[in-house]
């Protein structure tokens, strides 16, 4: 029987796909992370960001794992299979890994291909890895890091569920929603528990304690003035930024990419800091902002210009008396525990709480006349992506 943890119906989806993962295929999964010298991670949108989140944080943690991205400057290499023996002689271990629901992805297909040929050509099962996390075991991915490596099943949500009414989305989540942010607490408790140097089990273990955390913190916070406060802004007409750096810069990512869907369709435009072609905003632009600290001072700077040029700011802090809080309109405070060098869950909390922000603009939507089922949004992502 699914488990009850939230009033929102994709929550509770997430927590029993999480629940049901096989501990074996996440041992063996976890072995191969614990033992690489370095990680290459792999993906397209917002699983790319999921995983970069736990990745970003696996590299920060003492005792960390090296990551190089395929989109580093210094990546030794035109794609994956070239730059492997390089990057094995300096550092060890190579481990492709890869978060990609439907397995089938362009880009890390190519990566999986690539390093694939490279290891049947030189024969080395042992120093090159294909890793894959997916909801499609005969997906091409899949094969290919059955082969190589290790998969991972994680469900998502069922191929034949695409809601028509806004209230649906309460129950299903929005496009990948529960693979998407089922990975990244997966991918956050193996973090945690490498950390600890603890066993497979462990990661399981802290995968769910973030969840429920995490779902607590959206039940506690529904009727609060933030998730309000963002609404009515997304519905007017305005620009919709969002800005943070490393960790917070991938949670920043992967909302923008859900709240575009939406804003898109309605004839708006959504951005993140730091990409070349974000404009200045206009009086009465929103922008979300993530900081775990409140302190970050480039962040800290983008919101004093952001507050100079007119526009309206909401933020998403680890402390509420931070200088980005005291420059926000509105703030939601996330309270996680903080220990120098280990994971912090702040960033799938973040990640987790500003979640059900499309779906309340989807229902805010429909309550002016504005139906917007799925099928029109998952064609406004296949244009833009």
């Amino acid at each position: 029987m699914e488990q009850v943890i939230s009033s929102l119906g994709y929550v509770n989806r997430i927590y029993s796909n999480l629940s049901s993962v096989d501990l074996e295929q996440l041992e063996r999964l976890y072995h191969d992370i614990q033992s690489a010298g370095v990680l290459i991670p792999s993906g397209e949108g917002r699983s790319k960001g999921a995983l970069s989140i736990a990745c970003s944080e696996l590299a920060k943690m003492q005792r960390g794992k090296l990551v190089v991205d395929r989109g580093d400057i210094g990546f030794p290499g035109r794609e994956v299979g070239e730059a492997a023996p390089i990057l094995k002689q300096r550092f060890g271990q190579v481990c492709l890994l890869i978060n990609s629901g439907s397995g089938r992805s362009m880009s890390p297909l190519l990566d999986a291909q690539n390093l694939a040929v490279y290891i049947a050509k030189t024969g080395n099962h042992r120093d090159y890895r294909i890793d894959l996390v997916t909801s499609d075991l005969d997906s091409p991915i899949a094969r290919l890091a059955s082969k190589y490596g290790n998969t991972l099943l994680l469900k998502g949500r069922e191929a034949d569920e695409e809601p028509d009414e806004a209230r649906e989305f309460r129950d299903v989540g929005i496009l990948e929603d529960t693979f998407v942010l089922g990975s990244g607490f997966l991918f956050h408790g193996i973090a945690e528990a490498l950390y600890d140097e603890a066993l497979p089990r462990k990661a399981y273990e802290y995968a769910l304690e973030t969840l429920r955390e995490a779902a607590a913190f959206i039940e506690s916070s529904m009727t609060s003035d933030f998730y309000k406060f963002v609404t009515d802004r997304l519905e007017a007409r305005h620009l919709c930024f969002f800005a943070g750096l490393g960790s917070s810069h991938e949670v920043a990512r992967m909302t923008a990419v859900r709240i575009g869907h939406i804003k898109r369709a309605i004839g708006d435009q959504v951005f993140v800091a730091r990409e070349t072609s974000t404009p200045a905003p206009r009086p009465g632009d929103l922008l979300i902002v993530i900081s775990n600290s409140g302190e970050t001072e480039i962040v800290a700077a983008w919101c004093k210009n952001f507050k100079r040029l007119g526009g309206v700011i909401a933020a998403v802090v680890g402390n509420p008396d931070s200088t980005i809080a005291s420059m926000a309109d509105i703030v939601l405070a996330i309270p996680t525990k903080k220990e120098p060098g280990r994971p912090s869950r702040f960033y799938m909390q973040a990640a987790f709480a500003l979640s059900p922000l499309p779906i309340f603009l989807v229902e805010r939507l429909e309550q002016a006349g504005f139906r917007l089922p799925e099928y029109i949004i998952r064609w406004h992502q296949s244009v833009t992506s």
